[in-house]
């Protein structure tokens, strides 16, 4: 009985995972005309160029999206980032099967639909979502490798570590976590008299070896990217605010899983746990590597004065779930697997309908566009023909900020590249010779901030402006045309550029 009742759990568990796959990705494509920011700036941007790096993060994430892109169209980056929650979901369960059993791995693991990261936030594939499951990876590859002490597993913590650097630079402090928890823990340091956890190290270092060559030759942008996008305080006060609202804003995107851990009997009076749960190793690897990484955070913001920004929180609660059932396992018998699936199957309804009104309603009421709702084809046929009109070669690169330029060049035929504010240092694959060669296409937008010609791009040599055109947004939205100034640089003889 006990078996037929651990088949059925597990059969409940995969439908959920289809269905998230299948859900978000249907509800996701259905509701875009273009795709959401990071896919277009950060992602098929910067893939088409297949380079070691990028001037923000490191280049496994753009790979993937460029692989979908290029197979899928657009319903690629969509599926790509759920197949991406779906593996977290896979991982976090076989985590939570060697701490506990079926029901609760089960509960601990559906529970995180709650979370926004795997249900709003999740359709926008990005380094964030990326990093979710090399997170669930390193701490699945982790336990393996304390518990089992099999070469095998210590040399899958290293490339899970490796895989998670690529995604982005954050999984850093998951591994600092993981390395004092081995630390600290008097039975788990033996291993450090072993020749694995040197292994480990050398496959991690193999991993990253070629972006780290990267990083050298170009002078760790990303790194100094990431301190300027953080911030800086600059008095006690917002040095506050700002640790507040990356605490609030973590506890606000839990919300509702707290909600229906309550109403599934998870959470409720009584649930603190015993103290024997303290003294338990499976709790001690949770609490530290489900909470490790948020506190850790905040102490280095606190000690270094840099920002946070409430996504870069994304991969960090995957383990909440887990924590959530372990904590309450002295209360199993108040606790409703039913009432779980109910809760779930709810929030497969609420939660698209609530991203659908984030990307569709709420910004025609706010006069705001949706980034999922931009004349992105539009743009492209004009310029294409535009461009084909006075210069007779292929349109090879589309110069402007990440999103608008990264627009009309995943749409162009062939696919441009995208020139990221006519600035040498983003774009690596751009350089002086070649738009000397190919010239470039320069557009803008015009807003009410902004009227004329960007300063980053106004400093562009031989460019020719050529006016504004407008374009009316996809599905009527009801909003002033958007309006694109544009340019042309036109091919040049590239020994008379060089010699100006």
């Amino acid at each position: 009985m006990h078996r037929r009742d651990d088949t059925d759990i597990k059969r409940a568990f995969l439908i959920f995972v289809l269905f998230q796959i299948l859900v978000w990705t249907i509800v996701a494509r259905a509701l875009a005309v273009s795709l959401p920011l990071d896919v277009v700036s950060d992602g098929i941007s910067w893939g088409h160029e297949w380079q070691l790096g990028y001037y923000k993060h490191p280049p496994l994430p753009a790979w993937l999206t460029e692989i979908a892109f290029d197979t899928l169209g657009d319903v690629g980056p969509f599926l790509l980032s759920q197949l991406a929650i779906a593996a977290t979901y896979l991982l976090v369960y076989a985590l939570g099967r060697e701490v506990s059993d079926v029901r609760q791995a089960v509960a601990g693991t559906m529970l995180l639909a709650g979370t926004i990261y795997f249900s709003t936030a999740s359709p926008e594939f990005n380094n964030n979502v990326a990093q979710m499951p090399a997170w669930a990876a390193i701490a699945l590859t982790f336990y393996k490798a304390l518990n089992t002490k099999t070469y095998r597993w210590w040399l899958a913590l290293g490339l899970a570590c490796g895989v998670g650097i690529l995604m982005k630079y954050s999984s850093a402090l998951l591994i600092a976590v993981a390395f004092v928890y081995l630390i600290a823990n008097r039975s788990a340091r033996q291993v450090l008299l072993t020749p694995k956890p040197y292994l480990s190290m050398a496959v991690f270092a193999v991993t990253i070896a070629p972006h780290v060559y990267w990083l050298i030759l170009h002078h760790i942008e990303p790194i100094r990217y990431a301190v300027n996008r953080g911030g800086n305080f600059t008095g006690i006060a917002q040095h506050i605010w700002i640790l507040l609202n990356f605490v609030l804003a973590q506890l606000a995107d839990q919300i509702v899983l707290i909600l229906v851990a309550m109403i599934t009997g998870f959470m409720g009076r009584q649930m603190l746990p015993k103290r024997t749960d303290f003294s338990d190793p499976n709790f001690q690897f949770l609490i530290a590597l489900g909470l490790g990484p948020a506190l850790l955070s905040v102490l280095l913001s606190m000690l270094t004065g840099l920002g946070l920004r409430a996504m870069w929180g994304a991969p960090m609660w995957n383990l909440t779930g887990l924590l959530i059932v372990f904590a309450s396992r002295h209360r199993l018998e108040r606790t409703s697997l039913r009432r779980l699936y109910v809760c779930t199957a709810v929030l497969f309804v609420l939660q698209p309908t609530a991203y659908a009104f984030e990307t569709n309603i709420g910004p025609q009421l706010l006069g705001q566009p949706c980034r999922t709702l931009w004349p992105d084809r539009a743009m492209a046929v004009f310029f294409d023909n535009e461009w084909n009109m006075r210069v007779h070669q292929p349109l090879g690169i589309v110069a402007g900020d990440g999103w608008l330029a990264g627009l009309v060049a995943m749409r162009s035929s062939p696919r441009a590249s995208v020139f990221i504010d006519g600035n040498f240092d983003y774009s690596s694959w751009i350089t002086p010779e070649r738009i000397s060669r190919e010239g470039a296409l320069v557009i803008w937008q015009i807003d009410k901030k902004h009227q004329g010609l960007p300063a980053e791009l106004a400093t562009l040599p031989h460019l020719k402006t050529m006016g504004v055109h407008r374009f009316k947004w996809p599905r009527a939205q009801r909003m002033p045309d958007l309006e694109v100034g544009w340019g042309i640089i036109a091919p040049q003889d590239p020994v008379t550029v060089r010699a100006k």
